[in-house]
């Protein structure tokens, strides 16, 4: 005989609860919580096999959003003690095969969607299938065309659990014989099979043990947090390798004897033969520009030192300005060319004109 477990209750606003806060969780998601204006995250769970949810026919395509779902439940209850949701957790036996668990949680899911209820649900299992679990949060009032309507009454009574378990016995034992499993699972208790056994108890989440291992991921915690100040960790090197405070001392006193020294000018006069008069030449062109001086020779005009190379006369100043923008000159007989007595020079084309 398999172990039978299911549970039916509900998330109720006024135990403190949200049912955003309880839908991300199961989920194992990251959701806006709206009214309470921050974030229920629950994002990065390992324990969360599979998530989705169900919607029945006519529901809004909005509902398969799961933030858009629970906030907009958690608008329509006005109530300070609301009901938000209703909750139907079963165990899923250890002897079903893995492949089949999200086939029987959705065939559970469909026999409530049938009754016009939006079902969330989500497979856990902690990887060593010690306790493979289904959740289904299930919406509490009847659908509209413009959302949510009056409650669905039908799942307030007794008869609501004796119902849910019944039909996971059928689901499960279905699931089981498909998979070729010799065990089944009976959703009665043992006074009523006259079994002459002693019920188990659902263990449940054991507080001190959760406790303990807080106080020991806090102890880890601290011991990997350095007590060392910054000021006195050692100095790494490209490689990673801590850097000796003497070489450190050595590179302060370079940088310091580097800032206090007089800058080199680059213009110092030439001193010696012409072998260290060139070497140094080769040394000022060796030298590599920054971007701005490198910037300031490429917009520099091409021959910014022909002054240096420039042969006129001071005599020839008066008849280039003269002849400025003139291209009558190119054709002139330089030995026809006299000066006259007051020392200017005749235009050679004046008796042609």
């Amino acid at each position: 005989m398999a172990i039978y477990h299911l549970n039916v209750k509900n998330i109720s606003r006024s135990e403190g609860r949200t049912i955003v806060a309880a839908a991300a969780y199961r989920a194992g998601e990251v959701l806006p919580n709206e009214a309470e204006e921050r974030l229920s995250d629950f994002g990065g769970r390992r324990d969360v096999v599979a998530s989705e949810i169900c919607l029945p026919v006519g529901a809004p395509e909005w509902m398969v959003n799961r933030s858009s779902l629970w906030n907009a439940v958690e608008a329509a209850e006005k109530r300070k003690d609301a009901r938000l949701a209703k909750e139907v957790e079963f165990a899923l036996p250890l002897e079903l095969p893995r492949s089949a668990w999200l086939d029987v949680a959705r065939t559970m899911a469909d026999a409530y969607t049938a009754q016009g209820f939006v079902v969330d649900l989500a497979i856990h299992d902690d990887g060593l299938r010690r306790n493979p679990h289904v959740h289904m949060l299930m919406t509490t009032r009847m659908l509209g065309e413009s959302g949510f309507g009056l409650k669905i009454r039908s799942a307030d009574g007794r008869q609501f659990v004796t119902e849910a378990r019944a039909l996971w016995e059928r689901i499960a034992n279905a699931a089981l014989s498909k998979a070729g499993v010799a065990v089944s699972i009976d959703s009665r208790s043992y006074a009523k099979r006259k079994v002459d056994q002693r019920a188990g108890e659902h263990r449940g989440p054991n507080r001190e043990e959760r406790r303990a291992n807080r106080t020991l991921a806090q102890r880890e915690r601290e011991q990997m947090t350095s007590r060392i100040p910054d000021e006195d960790l050692p100095v790494p090197d490209p490689d990673g390798g801590p850097i000796h405070p003497l070489e450190l001392d050595e590179a302060e006193h370079r940088m310091l004897d580097d800032m206090h020294r007089p800058a080199s000018t680059g213009t110092e006069p030439l001193q010696g033969d012409r072998e260290t008069a060139q070497a140094m030449i080769d040394r000022q062109n060796a030298r590599e520009l920054s971007e701005d001086e490198a910037a300031a020779y490429r917009l520099a005009p091409d021959n910014m030192l022909d002054w240096l190379e420039d042969k006129t006369e001071m005599q020839d100043i008066k008849t280039l300005d003269r002849w400025e923008n003139h291209l009558d000159w190119l054709d002139m007989n330089v030995n026809d060319q006299r000066p006259t007595e007051d020392g200017e020079w005749q235009d050679p084309d004046r008796d042609r004109r």
